[in-house]
């Protein structure tokens, strides 16, 4: 058993988050270039209808008009669990702008997981299941995976891996991506 194991959860969850933000560190500074990974822009997001923790279905659609961010994940994956935090703070960040909804998709059917997650660590953006795994077609080779759609419900990036949604340089960047669309509109 390893030391962190010993620990009482909020603690556990305290150290390995830390653990994730020297290694988010560490990895943006060596991908610094590349935030996001752009997407050809003739790509239409696939749609789904998928329940939220309280049983509330959300689609693709109903947020349209907005940039969307669609974060796959799961309660398994100790970065994606670290990464849900930096997405919160990046929101509270990005506010005052209202062009970004985050759409967070846990899959698989670890529901008790998920609900025990956000009891300690609770997030603002809908927390949708994937149970069966019906959004395969989204292609996500690993977890997390996010994709930015646009307003129009385009893909426009794709991101593999871990991020740090909250750091000044990723905020810069989406300024920049929100600049640049509504520009060309």
């Amino acid at each position: 058993m390893c030391l962190i194991d010993r620990l009482n959860p909020r603690v556990q969850y305290i150290m390995k988050t830390l653990i994730f933000l020297m290694i988010c560190i560490v990895s943006t500074a060596a991908h610094s270039e590349r935030l996001l990974d752009p997407m050809p822009r003739t790509m239409t997001a696939h749609q789904f209808e998928l329940p939220d923790i309280s049983g509330k279905y959300h689609k693709l659609s109903d947020y349209q008009g907005k940039f969307v961010l669609v974060n796959f994940w799961a309660t398994s994956c100790t970065i994606c669990r670290a990464e849900l935090t930096t997405l919160e703070d990046m929101l509270d960040i990005l506010d005052d702008d209202n062009l970004l909804e985050v759409l967070a998709i846990h899959a698989g059917d670890d529901l008790q997981g998920v609900e025990e997650l956000m009891q300690i660590s609770p997030v603002s953006y809908p927390m949708l299941m994937d149970m069966d795994l019906t959004m395969g077609n989204w292609g996500i080779p690993t977890l997390p995976t996010s994709y930015l759609v646009t307003p129009d419900g385009m893909f426009a990036y794709r991101v593999l891996g871990t991020r740090i949604w909250n750091s000044p340089n990723m905020i810069d960047f989406l300024h920049e991506i929100f600049d640049d669309y509504y520009a060309n509109q």
